[in-house]
């Protein structure tokens, strides 16, 4: 797990850049889950590596395979 809450890696700004970003299905109810995450567990809430990463994918503007269709 990835502590969120460290001061070199604001995820609430990661999930608002990638917010911004997304543009497929998955991308938009990705987002909206770790939103709701965000809003149940506040500062506690934490993501695992996978969601990390594909969070920061979406904030970087995809690389996701369905983005190529």
């Amino acid at each position: 797990m990835i502590d969120l809450n460290d001061e070199t890696a604001p995820w609430t700004d990661l999930l608002a850049a990638a917010t911004a970003n997304a543009i497929t299905d998955f991308e938009v109810e990705f987002c909206e889950s770790l939103r709701q995450k965000l809003e149940k567990f506040g500062a506690r809430a934490r993501l695992t590596e996978a969601q990390h990463h594909k969070l920061t994918c979406i904030a970087q503007a995809g690389g996701f395979w369905e983005r190529d269709r």
